[in-house]
């Protein structure tokens, strides 16, 4: 066993395209500070701030700290920087654990560094091939290594998809070849960048021409990428802008009451048609102002039970009076003959018919639960979990479902569903030409969850070429094109309705059709790239190096079961995905195993 996998992290040799930088190594403590404010950083770059223009350097100061490491350490630094990525990106998980669960403040944190240290493996993984990689790459590694870290992002299955080359979502000039590629294409060029801006540093480091060798060759690339992004940007433009200009326009009243938790729980004390009305009342002065609302959508959660219940007497009555349809959110349930009761978080339509009557449409179960909110993971292997207040207890509903109506072919997303790429995109294949997104969001608190949540909705249009429409009860609500642009949105924490003219589009994209076939393409490049690195020599390892190797099968081995047990609800293709890179590495370290071992054999025929 004195083979495992060593060469993944043996050091690079002294040459043009790697040089030792070893002997004169920084103090890990200056390495520690680079990895963590590249992973820091994330939280600039993400919502509210969106300072998306430091992205092509963000990662400037890790890729150089990671360049300096070997092995362990290396698996170590890049698990540092992925997990104080996610601190910062995520902090808002302590005040939602505390609000959802009723959990102490310790508690909350400790999950909060719990879920960082989980999904940001996957920037360990990143570190611990890094020098493979570039030994496969040559000169080229810039290259090599933007598909490795492209693979490695795709791959993690995380529950939040947060993408480096998301936060570009509002730079349409540029976002919309996500219509073709995927947004992967977007994280493969900004970490090009980045290892380009390296590369240079090192280049006139050692003394040489930093545009000699096959430096001009990844410039090159990256640039070409930039500008076929921006020519099929505007192409895409193109189209969009000659769909909607003979597109049917639906007026769409947002309604956003601004109940927080604690103010919600109050009104619902009033009795069980307190809320309906609340929303009734808002919506109904909105019409007098407007009068020509086509469609009213209240948030998740906005009646206490279903569509035919008593208790939401008041917005049929809204909808027989206005002859606006109604798509909102509520409660459902169905009863066994045991008396127990399984629960649902739905989506209704109501609309009105020309018997001056309302008709109810199919009720959408939410498919994709949120863990620790609307269900408690685990709870059946761990009973004492069951006894934690406030978290619901939900049941999955069957899948994506498409509705006919006056104003386009909708489809429900309720809160977290609006974020999860594959599920959007079946339900654009079956034929949605408009996105509702209803959601309830007073549970983050005033964080940046809100802003971040709207961003990861908002690029699906983009994606998809179809329109959003956002509701949430403390916003923000928002209005989305086919560009993915924000055409409207409200404040946080603002009673209000938002009256928007939503067009009726739907532009085709290749994405809809091949999926992310560009990640995909890095995942096999790096699969190869790490199976043909190894060099020809027997290579024997430290201790350290086949720990890593160890650690790393594990913990990729031990990802993909933890998180279906976390939330069994998402998608099974998620973690098929990371099931194939636990494939790819396993064969890579029994390769080697087996190189070592056939040689070890020879040496000793010898």
């Amino acid at each position: 066993m004195r083979g495992i996998c060593p060469a993944l992290m043996a050091a690079s040799p002294p040459n043009a395209t790697a040089p030792d930088v070893r002997a004169a190594r920084p103090a890990l403590p200056l390495l520690a500070l680079a990895l963590v404010v590249s992973g820091a950083g994330q939280a600039l770059i993400s919502p509210p701030l969106n300072w998306w223009w430091l992205l092509p350097v963000l990662w400037l100061p890790g890729l150089w700290a990671l360049s300096q490491l070997r092995g362990l350490q290396a698996l170590l630094g890049g698990w540092l920087l992925g997990t104080s990525a996610l601190l910062a990106i995520f902090y808002w998980i302590v005040h939602t654990v505390k609000t959802f669960s009723n959990l102490p403040t310790p508690v909350a944190v400790v999950v909060l560094v719990a879920f960082s240290l989980f999904w940001g493996f996957y920037a360990a993984v990143f570190a611990w091939g890094l020098q493979a990689i570039r030994r496969f790459s040559g000169e080229l590694w810039p290259l090599g290594l933007a598909a490795w870290f492209t693979a490695c992002e795709y791959l993690n299955p995380q529950l939040f998809p947060f993408y480096q080359g998301v936060v570009l979502y509002q730079e349409t000039w540029l976002f919309l070849v996500t219509a073709l590629t995927g947004v992967p294409f977007l994280s493969f060029m900004a970490l090009l960048c980045n290892a380009l801006l390296l590369q240079a540093w090192e280049r006139r480091r050692a003394g040489r021409k930093v545009f000699g060798g096959r430096f001009p060759v990844s410039l090159g690339v990256l640039v070409g990428c930039v500008l076929f992004s921006v020519g099929y940007s505007s192409y895409r433009a193109g189209l969009i802008e000659e769909a909607e200009a003979t597109a049917e326009t639906a007026r769409v009243a947002l309604v956003q009451t601004n109940r927080g938790v604690l103010d919600l729980r109050k009104l619902r004390a009033k009795g069980p048609a307190a809320q309906v009305n609340d929303y009734v009342a808002l919506s109904a002065a909105a019409w007098k102002r407007e009068g020509d609302i086509d469609v009213f959508v209240w948030p998740e959660g906005a009646l206490r039970a279903h569509a035919k219940h008593p208790s939401s007497r008041g917005a049929r009555a809204l909808v027989k009076e206005t002859g606006a349809e109604l798509w909102t959110g509520g409660g459902a349930w169905k009863k066994f003959d045991d008396g127990r009761r399984v629960f649902y978080n739905s989506a209704f339509r109501f609309a009105p018919t020309e018997t001056n009557k309302v008709e109810v449409g199919p009720r959408y179960d939410k498919r994709i639960l949120l863990p620790f909110g609307e269900f408690m993971p685990l709870k059946s292997v761990l009973p004492i979990l069951a006894k934690i207040k406030g978290v619901g207890n939900y049941e999955p509903g069957p899948g994506v479902q498409v509705q006919e109506t006056a104003h386009g072919r909708i489809t429900f997303l309720i809160c977290y569903e609006a974020i999860r790429h594959r599920y959007v995109r079946q339900a654009v294949r079956d034929g949605a030409d408009v996105l509702v997104n209803i959601t309830y969001d007073a549970w983050f608190g005033d964080t940046s969850n809100p802003s971040q949540h709207l961003m990861l909705s908002a690029l699906q249009a983009a994606q998809f070429g179809v329109p959003l429409v956002r509701a949430a009860t403390t916003g923000i609500s928002a209005s989305v094109d086919a560009r993915g642009r924000l055409v409207e949105t409200t404040p946080v924490y603002k009673r209000m309705v938002l009256t928007t003219d939503v067009k009726r589009v739907r532009v085709p994209t290749p994405y809809t059709t091949w999926g992310d076939w560009f990640a995909w393409i890095c995942v096999l490049f790096s699969c190869l790239a790490l199976v043909r690195s190894f060099p020809s020599r027997r290579v024997d390892p430290s201790r350290r190096y086949r720990l890593a190797t160890v650690v790393i099968l594990i913990g990729t081995a031990c990802i993909p079961p933890l998180s279906w047990l976390a939330n069994p609800h998402i998608l099974l293709g998620d973690w098929i995905v990371w099931a194939a890179a636990v494939t790819a590495l396993s064969m890579v370290c029994v390769r080697q195993t087996t190189q070592s071992r056939n040689r070890i054999e020879e040496s000793l025929t010898e």
